[in-house]
């Protein structure tokens, strides 16, 4: 009797509940709670932007009196390296955005036919864009078929090898194609 006892409790012991082997409980976030925190997210989103508005209005305002001051103080040549500097960092970069707009530009002429290039002279991006998809489009009009499989019949046993396999699988169509087929078919 103590034996049994002892293995109950034993049994009681070992019983406890793994928690890692417990299906996870769904917890749900109630959907005003969610739309709360979300719009919370979002003001936050506006106030961040409000703000890198006006420290970028500060900064301009900060560089002008700089520079109204360096002009009064008569050191006009340490603006002129100032801007000087400034253009040649916008030169890198418009040869920089000239140089990936005419490797774009090749791209597209290249999508077009050697015998039509001569008309891509002078486009604007824009409407190379337009010629390159419409020249697509009427370059492969011929090519593909914009019905549904299994819509139309095709050839002359309706796309089966032989009238056999066309009459067994489909004897309504196949006994269709004879007669139209045939010149002097006895309905």
């Amino acid at each position: 009797m103590a034996e049994e006892v002892k293995n109950t409790q034993q049994a009681e012991e070992n019983r406890e509940t793994n928690p890692s082997t417990q299906a996870a409980e769904k917890q749900d976030v109630p959907y005003g709670r969610f739309q709360e925190k979300n719009t919370q997210w979002n003001e936050r989103g506006k106030i961040i932007e409000q703000k890198d508005d006006h420290i970028a209005k500060l900064e301009a305002e900060k560089e002008g009196t700089r520079q109204e001051a360096l002009r009064k103080a008569g050191d006009i040549e340490t603006l002129l390296k100032e801007s000087q500097t400034k253009n040649v960092k916008y030169e890198e970069t418009i040869k920089q955005q000239g140089e990936e707009l005419g490797g774009y530009r090749t791209g597209l002429v290249d999508q077009v036919p050697e015998e039509r290039r001569y008309i891509t002279d002078g486009m604007s991006i824009a409407n190379l864009q337009k010629f390159v998809s419409d020249e697509q489009t009427t370059a492969n009009a011929g090519k593909t078929d914009s019905s549904r499989a299994g819509t139309t019949v095709k050839g002359e046993m309706g796309g089966y090898d032989s009238w056999q396999e066309f009459a067994i699988k489909d004897p309504k169509n196949a006994e269709k194609a004879i007669a139209d087929s045939t010149a002097n078919y006895i309905k």
